[in-house]
Parts: C-alpha cells; structure tokens; sequence
C-alpha cells in the first residue's frame, strides 16, 4: 500500500505496486500506453489522480529492469543527489516511462531513439529558437517508419512527425561504432539514456 495525498488535502492509502513483472502482468504494457497505470481515485473528491510513484517495472523477455522516479525528483537526480541502482533503465515522469516501454515493446534501441529525438528537436528549433520541447516516441507505423509527437512548438497542439526506418537505423549503426562521440555520449547520464540529458545542457529547459 502507498500513502497519496490529493490536491483536496485528502489522505488515503492506495494499492499501486512498487515492483512489477511486466511479463507476468501483459495488461500492464497496454495501461501504461494508455495513461491508467499507476492511477487512482481520490475517496474525499473522486478526482482521478494519475500518479508517477517510484516504481520498478522487471522485463525479463526483453532483458532489462526500467526504473521510474517520480518528475519531482529530476533535480535531485541531475544533481547527482538521487542514486539510482545499476542494471536499470531510468526513467523520469510518467511520459518518459510510457515512451520507453513503448520504444521497448517495438524492439528498438533507446540510445538511437534518443538520438532521433534530438534531431527532431534541432529541426524544429530553426524556426523556434528558444521554444521548450518535448519529443516522445509514439510507435513504429505500418510501413516500418517511426511515428513521433513533438509537444511545446504551439500551446496545445502536438505535432506528428514521421521518421524513416532507415535514419534510425544509421544512427544506431553510428552509436554502436561510436559510443564516446559527443552526441551519444551526452545522451547518457549513468541509467539515464535521454535526449533530455542534453536538452539541460544547452539550456532548452530552463
């Protein structure tokens, strides 16, 4: 059980697990793609709370543990003052968990990915100096090319954009033969694989 306090000030304990084995529990996947995972409703005001609680999601047909901690905890964890366990793939905020289940789910590489993210953010940054982004992996489409959604180019709009297969496939290639060239380095921080490494970096966050 976890203790949650809602916006109207009500307390009340919740049964969300901490540790899932999305193997075991296949309806996860989908509820997480789906914004239902980890959510709750609030018994004082019957407001449905979407939470982003700490919690380890084991993968074992895909090789891998993803660890999600909580948005708030983004500067603790920048700052070197949140330590996270190895052997994990970190996470950070509910967006970012549903993004990389998603991107695992359709056997692609994160680093790639990432890197895909930060052109896409570059691209649209011509025309945009300045603006905030947040790019997500959506899916990977009929025709084998990746689907994105670009969020912040206009206040409630997303934009859609279409990746070749083909570029993500170059730069997987190009990180895999070149793990220390500056880009794919910055992209990584420790468990921390995200365009959002970089995107702090030059200041796109602030």
């Amino acid at each position: 059980m976890r203790k949650l306090t809602c916006p109207c000030e009500q307390e009340f304990n919740v049964d969300l697990p901490d540790v899932i084995n999305l193997d075991a529990s296949p309806d996860a996947v989908s509820s997480i793609a789906d914004g239902s995972f980890l959510s709750c409703v609030c018994p004082g005001c019957n407001t449905v709370l979407h939470t982003d609680l700490e919690t380890k999601l084991d993968w074992p047909s895909h090789g891998t543990s993803v660890l999600l901690i909580p948005e708030i905890d983004r500067y603790a964890f920048m700052s070197g003052k949140r330590p996270v366990e190895d052997g994990v793939q970190l996470v950070i905020g509910y967006a970012e968990l549903a993004d990389r289940i998603a991107v695992l789910a359709a056997g692609l590489e994160p680093i790639a990915i990432e890197a895909v993210k930060f052109r896409l953010a570059e691209k649209a940054r011509e025309g945009n100096p300045g603006v905030n982004l947040t790019v997500l992996f959506e899916q990977v489409r009929d025709d084998g090319n990746l689907e994105f959604h670009i969020h912040g180019l206009k206040t409630g709009e997303v934009a859609i954009t279409v990746v070749p297969r083909h570029l993500y496939e170059n730069l997987l290639d190009d990180a895999r033969a070149h793990p220390d060239e500056d880009l794919y380095a910055a992209l990584v921080n420790g468990a921390y694989i995200s365009v959002q490494n970089v995107m702090v970096e030059d200041g796109q966050n602030d």
